[in-house]
């Protein structure tokens, strides 16, 4: 009999510390979410902004080569992902160099504006049957080039379309982020000679 009580007694024992484990294991679970949170707590903002100063240091870029080599480009934006295009024998196409392929913005949108007026991409403005009025249309050409008509141009004379591109957090995610995250902006503006700044709207 008291080998029966000592049996039982020994069971209890184990199963208290199997509990305690499980409990342990749980808080350390509920920490160590706590900690990724917090760390990532400005992750968003940083993406946000890294990704509006690349656009700006891309868009410089695009210019500079744009003014040494006698080529003129263009960018074409959607709301998450943006391409540099160039005008190779009266056709718009993608830049042949990786460094100015696709960009996809993982979580953001952005909002552009040209010359002051929320740009509504009819893709006519800068397309090459508008450019070269004289030219013979192609309708198989014409549909190839449909995603590559850009929305700015980057000319080989230094000009560049004056624009605005509000980066936002997308609303996909809203539910994660604070209150303040889902309000956070950052605007990258252009004139027409090429000068780019990135800042936060609220900035000084």
């Amino acid at each position: 009999m008291p080998h029966n009580l000592a049996y039982q007694g020994q069971r209890k024992q184990q199963g208290f510390t199997l509990i305690e484990l499980m409990l342990v294991a749980l808080l350390m679970g509920l920490a160590a979410t706590t900690v990724l949170l917090t760390m990532d707590s400005n992750g968003p903002e940083k993406k946000l902004k890294r990704s509006a100063y690349k656009m700006a240091a891309l868009t410089e870029l695009a210019l500079d080569q744009a003014v040494l080599s006698g080529r003129d480009f263009g960018m074409v934006i959607s709301d998450s992902k943006y391409h540099f295009v160039e005008l190779v024998e009266t056709r718009w196409q993608a830049v042949d160099d990786p460094i100015f392929g696709k960009q996809s913005l993982k979580n953001m949108v952005m909002q552009l504006e040209v010359e002051g007026f929320k740009w509504l991409p009819d893709k006519k403005d800068f397309s090459s049957n508008e450019l070269f009025t004289e030219r013979e249309v192609d309708d198989v050409l014409d549909e190839q080039e449909k995603p590559h008509v850009p929305q700015l141009l980057i000319l080989s004379s230094g000009e560049l379309t004056p624009f605005k591109v509000l980066f936002k957090l997308s609303g996909d995610n809203f539910r994660f982020l604070s209150e303040s995250q889902q309000q956070y902006r950052v605007l990258l503006s252009a004139d027409s000679l090429g000068l780019i700044s990135v800042k936060e709207p609220n900035d000084e």
